[in-house]
C-alpha cells in the first residue's frame, strides 16, 4: 500500500524460512517493497512498485543483518537479540519466545511422595514456561523473565482459567556445555504428572488452576463448557484450560492422581471437583443425581460429572476445594 508520506520502518525479509532485518530505511511514497526476488554477495534484492511521481529502479539492494528466527511480524520485539542467530534447532511459541526444545525424558524429574516437585535440567537456550509462584529454587545461570505471555488479552484469558495473570519464563543463559536447573513446587500438597499434549490428540484440557509448567511453545486457551447446566452445576465452572502445541506439559492434582482409558461410547461418572484433565476425544457434561436421599445424604450434592469416551481422564482423589472446606469446618468458631 502506499504511504501518505516519508516514514521510518524495519523493513522485514522472509527467504528460506528465515528473517532477515534490514537497516531502517526512509521509505516514500515512490515504492513498497513487494517480493524477493534475488540474493548475493550480502544483499538481498526486491522488486518494489513505484508511482506516476517518482520513478525508480526496478530493484534496489539493501544489506543484510544478522538472520532472525521466523515469527509473527506483529510479535516482533524490540529485546530479541538481533547480534545472536538462534540454534537450528530452536521452536517459537506464538508470543515469539525462541528457544530450545527440552527433552523431558532426561531433563525432568518429579520427587516426593505425597507432595512432589519437578526439577528440571536446562541446557543453554531451553525455556521453561511455568506459573508465576511456582519457582522453588533455580541455579546459577537461570534467568527468569515474567510476562503476560503475549499481551493482556493473553494475561486474562490465563487468569479466567485459573492461572495467574503474568507467567515466567526460565531460560538458561550458561555456557555450551553446562546446564542449570529449575525447581519447581505446588501451592497444596499434589501428585505431578507430566503429559505429552501431542500423544493425546494434540489438546488436552484441564480444570482451572491444574498447570504448573510446559514446554514454552504449549499455548493456554480458554475452553468454554458448552452448555449453562454443565458450567454452573459441574463443580469445574464455566471456562476449563486448553492446552496446546507440540510440546510437554506438567499438571497438579490433589490426593491420589489416577488414570482412566474410556473407550468410545464408554461413560464415567464423577464427583464434581475430582477431575484433573481429559484428552480432546472426551466428551464432558453433568447429570442429575436420582433419588430424593441420594440427593440430600449422599454428601455428593445435585449433580455428577460424566465423561464420556474415547479419549484419557485424570482424577484426584482429595480436590482442594474440599480440603479447605474441611478445614474451615473444624476450625473452632469465636
Amino acid at each position: 500500500n502506499d504511504c501518505a508520506g516519508p516514514y521510518t520502518i524495519d523493513i522485514i525479509l522472509r527467504m528460506s524460512g528465515v528473517i532477515f532485518r534490514a537497516p531502517r530505511s526512509v521509505v516514500t511514497r515512490a515504492w513498497m517493497p513487494r517480493a524477493i526476488v534475488a540474493r548475493s554477495n550480502g544483499f538481498v534484492a526486491v522488486a518494489n512498485g513505484t508511482t506516476s511521481s517518482q520513478q525508480s529502479s526496478s530493484q534496489i539492494q539493501l544489506p543484510l543483518s544478522t538472520p532472525v528466527y521466523p515469527r509473527q511480524l506483529r510479535n516482533f520485539s524490540s529485546s530479541t537479540d538481533l547480534t545472536k542467530a538462534p540454534p537450528s534447532d530452536a521452536v517459537v511459541s506464538k508470543d515469539g519466545v525462541v528457544g530450545r526444545p527440552i527433552d523431558f525424558d532426561f531433563q525432568a524429574k518429579i520427587e516426593g511422595n505425597e507432595s512432589q516437585i519437578v526439577t528440571i535440567t536446562l541446557e543453554p537456550d531451553q525455556v521453561l514456561r511455568a506459573e508465576s509462584g511456582a519457582m522453588m529454587y533455580m541455579t546459577q545461570g537461570v534467568e527468569m523473565n515474567t510476562t503476560t505471555g503475549g499481551g493482556l488479552s493473553s494475561g486474562f484469558q490465563r487468569m479466567l482459567t485459573g492461572q495467574n495473570f503474568f507467567i515466567s519464563d526460565y531460560q538458561y543463559k550458561g555456557e555450551s556445555g553446562t546446564t542449570g536447573t529449575v525447581a519447581l513446587g505446588t501451592d497444596f500438597p499434589s501428585k505431578i504428572v507430566r503429559l505429552n499434549v501431542p500423544e493425546y490428540g494434540g489438546k488436552i484440557v484441564c480444570q482451572k488452576g491444574a498447570l504448573l509448567c510446559a514446554s514454552h511453545n504449549i499455548d493456554i486457551e480458554m475452553e468454554f463448557s458448552k452448555n449453562f447446566s454443565t458450567g454452573f452445576f459441574g463443580g469445574e465452572g464455566f471456562v476449563l484450560q486448553g492446552l496446546t502445541g507440540d510440546g510437554d506439559v506438567f499438571v497438579k492434582a490433589g490426593g491420589t492422581l489416577i488414570r482412566r482409558d474410556l473407550g468410545a461410547g464408554e461413560t464415567l461418572r464423577i464427583s464434581s471437583g475430582c477431575l484433573v484433565a481429559f484428552s480432546s476425544g472426551v466428551d464432558y457434561d453433568v447429570q442429575m443425581i436420582k433419588g430424593f436421599t441420594n440427593v440430600f445424604a449422599s454428601g455428593e450434592g445435585l449433580f455428577m460429572t460424566t465423561l464420556t469416551g474415547p479419549g484419557v481422564v485424570w482424577l484426584q482423589g482429595q480436590p482442594p476445594e474440599r480440603m479447605i472446606s474441611e478445614i474451615a469446618r473444624r476450625v473452632p468458631s469465636g
